[in-house]
């Protein structure tokens, strides 16, 4: 057999994120390379088991996971920022914690989540009205507006699909979450619309939405990327996807 030559590429330095998905969600993957594009970024994904069903004792048990998920990504892989891509476990087990569990696994200068997200970005924007969806159980829901409202956001406004699978969940057709969105601030005055939840397809109806109702949209994955390429310090613009990377 002839042995071929080759030659090595020399290190980079593009700006590299790491993200840790559910084993579920059909979307946060897609959503953030849809955000990212033109960017000059590197992003790598790695999985984390989760139950099909989502509860707080399931959403609680994927602490467990969190650094053998971290342990997945390539050896030689070190992270400008790592994004962990559940809004709901991520108050459960709480943004400290998740940050540690993730810094003690792999080198990585920030790590964040959508919750987390979520808050530094309503107020950089200067949110303090705000209307919330979700697609999970009330009490899951719940749990969400009430971290939301420990942090000083008034939340006028408050619906949940009430779908417990996560698999289900990555299927919500975006027009069924467009016309949530619409009619639950039709009579109703907020500053902002946040839907919860990295498996919920929203990035291409931001635009849409915002325009039609006037106010700004926010979604878990929305957040989750701009957090990370601000944490990052990633050059570029991101433009046509959603008033908050324009502000």
């Amino acid at each position: 057999m002839q042995k071929l030559a080759f030659e090595i590429l020399p290190a980079d330095h593009t700006p590299r994120l790491g993200l840790v998905v559910l084993q579920s969600d059909l979307t946060v993957e897609d959503e953030l390379r849809y955000y990212y594009e033109g960017l000059h970024v590197s992003l790598l994904a790695s999985r984390i088991p989760f139950a099909a069903a989502v509860t707080v004792e399931s959403l609680k048990t994927m602490e467990g996971h969190l650094v053998k998920s971290m342990s997945l990504f390539p050896p030689e892989a070190q992270f400008d920022c790592v994004g962990y891509g559940c809004t709901s476990a991520s108050l459960h087990i709480g943004s400290a914690k998740v940050a540690a569990l993730c810094q003690s696994a792999r080198p990585c200068a920030y790590a964040t989540n959508p919750m987390q997200a979520a808050v530094s970005a309503m107020r950089h924007i200067k949110i303090g009205r705000l209307a919330f969806i979700a697609p999970y159980s009330p009490d899951v829901s719940q749990s969400m507006v009430d971290e939301l409202e420990r942090s000083g956001l008034e939340v006028v406004v408050a619906a949940t699909f009430n779908e417990p699978e996560d698999r289900i969940v990555g299927r919500i057709m975006p027009q069924s979450i467009k016309t949530a969105c619409l009619e639950l601030v039709k009579n109703q005055t907020v500053d902002a619309i946040f839907v919860a939840c990295t498996s919920m397809k929203c990035a291409r109806i931001i635009p849409e939405i915002e325009q039609e109702a006037g106010v700004v949209m926010l979604s878990s994955n929305q957040v989750l990327a701009w957090d990370m390429a601000r944490l990052s310090g990633i050059d570029g613009e991101i433009r046509g996807k959603g008033r908050l990377f324009e502000a």
